[in-house]
């Protein structure tokens, strides 16, 4: 697990803010709000007006506060500060006001972890694209499974029966990389087929997850591995034993419901544990997957969402 920032503990004057629920400005954190649901729900990249936008705010107000926004707005903005085009041009100028703001409680402790951790894990996936993966074809048969199993869970044309007979046909090709490779590397793949075959294991079997959680923890430590994918896996496992899971990654749902989170262990922690390794918060990302994945719910499916 990604070790905690340390932060300054400053005092700050009781009446320079507003209580978190009467904030300030509710226009401006109405306006984060529609610029985060358009970045994360939009089929492309970020538009140049909205990484203006965004560019805008932080010049004309800072980092807006709990005081100004409101919570939610305050570590949305974070999370659009981190988007992969503003973070590398943005990150020397925003993580010490972050950090300053975060001891003077302007912002949400956990917006000012998941930053720090982004910033970290970015600059481990540049430095792994700055190279050429060891195994490009390796690479390519990954990105061309991933492409069939991605296909089959569009919302459009969505039929289980056929998204089920897809992983069936994936399933000896995972399995003959896993034997042969273990869980492909940073260095080896990349960082997005890396990501990718972890997201298919996720559509196998449990004995795949069986195999791979250890090889994946012991990535993560040695950087070769994203700590999101980990968070998949051991959730899923959890579920595969019908425990609880720790991060908030398994959402599911049964006929007629609408899509939730499974039990999770220590809940009222659970958006610091994901905060340490670089995930948004659950009910962001509960909120996010119902919305885009719809299909999932559909009367008598009941099945991962990834």
């Amino acid at each position: 697990m990604m070790p905690l920032l340390l932060f300054l503990i400053l005092v700050v004057p009781l009446e320079s803010a507003k209580p978190p629920g009467n904030p300030k400005d509710p226009a401006l954190g109405a306006r984060i709000k529609d610029l985060l649901h358009t970045e994360l729900t939009s089929d492309e990249e970020n538009s140049d007006a909205e990484d203006a936008a965004v560019r805008e705010i932080l010049s004309k107000h800072g980092l807006p506060t709990i005081a100004e926004v409101g919570d939610e707005a305050a570590y949305d903005f974070v999370l659009l500060l981190a988007g992969e085009k503003l973070l590398p041009e943005l990150q020397a100028q925003v993580l010490p006001k972050l950090r300053s703001a975060v001891a003077h409680h302007e912002l949400p402790a956990d917006a000012g972890v998941y930053y720090a951790v982004r910033v970290r894990l970015e600059e481990t996936k540049r430095l792994a694209r700055s190279h050429p993966p060891a195994n490009p074809d390796l690479r390519d048969r990954i990105e061309n499974l991933v492409k069939a199993d991605q296909e089959v869970r569009a919302q459009k044309g969505f039929d289980a029966t056929r998204m089920q007979a897809t992983d069936a046909r994936n399933s000896p090709a995972l399995q003959e990389i896993l034997d042969q490779y273990g869980v492909p590397t940073f260095s080896l793949v990349g960082p997005q087929a890396a990501a990718d075959f972890v997201l298919m294991i996720q559509h196998q079997p449990a004995r795949f997850r069986q195999q791979v959680l250890p090889k994946l923890k012991a990535l993560v430590d040695a950087g070769q591995a994203d700590p999101g994918s980990y968070a998949l896996v051991y959730d899923l496992s959890q579920r595969d034993q019908d425990k609880k899971q720790l991060y908030g990654e398994r959402l599911e749902c049964g006929a007629g419901e609408k899509m939730h989170e499974a039990p999770i262990e220590d809940e009222s922690h659970v958006n610091q544990r994901r905060a340490e390794l670089g995930l948004m918060r659950v009910e962001l990302y509960a909120s996010l997957v119902a919305e885009l994945m719809p299909q999932f719910c559909q009367p008598a499916v009941k099945t991962s969402s990834q």
